[in-house]
């Protein structure tokens, strides 16, 4: 995480070296990033870059707290545990508010798609720690979800989160990867794909 120094910068400042990284980021994945020229477009010194990151890592691992807190503001109460909505309504509205997102941050897209593709984010596993997150976050939304009749109480939460997961996520990377994001072809999607849960097949 960064120094001290970092955050006791303005907050103008802390955002023209952030929009910088991520700018450089959506060029050029983890192995390939120049420092040289996040230092140049925010107008700091070399010295200072390294007074705030201890390096690239540190950098990174600021960026997905960065993009975390951006995503909560947006999502608003749909990420609390106390919001009286259905789980199946909820996993609906936080992947169309994920594109929304998507759509509105363009930035952040690209660098994450260069994230994806980086060899260091791979032999971290942060894909697979960031799913194991969103199963344990959406297995409680289940449990509440049980203990208020809406769903079975045979069926296994975490079973239930990790397939919802595991098969909308690809639809969500395949849409991502796209260069213009359709939402109102999502929208069908994401609807049909819940539409199967909730009544089967049959």
């Amino acid at each position: 995480m960064p120094s001290q120094t970092f955050y006791n910068l303005p907050k103008e400042k802390q955002e023209k070296i952030m929009s910088a990284s991520i700018h450089e980021m959506g060029i050029h994945t983890f192995e390939h990033l120049n420092i040289a020229n996040i230092v140049r477009a925010s107008e700091i010194s070399r010295g200072s870059f390294y007074q705030y990151f201890c390096d690239k890592e540190d950098l990174y691992n600021y960026f997905y707290q960065h993009i975390a807190q951006k995503k909560i503001e947006f999502y608003g109460n749909l990420f609390q545990l106390d919001y009286d909505i259905p789980f199946i309504e909820r996993f609906y509205q936080l992947y169309m508010k994920g594109f929304e997102f998507a759509i509105g941050n363009s930035d952040l897209v690209l660098a994450g798609k260069k994230v994806m593709l980086s060899d260091h984010f791979i032999k971290n596993n942060m894909t697979s720690k960031g799913m194991l997150q969103s199963i344990q976050l959406f297995s409680e939304f289940i449990k509440k979800d049980q203990n208020l009749g809406r769903i079975r109480k045979t069926i296994d939460p975490e079973l239930l989160a990790s397939i919802m997961l595991e098969l909308l996520n690809k639809i969500a990377f395949e849409e991502i990867l796209k260069d213009e994001i359709d939402l109102s072809l999502i929208e069908i999607k994401i609807r049909q794909f819940v539409e199967i849960f909730q009544k089967g097949i049959e």
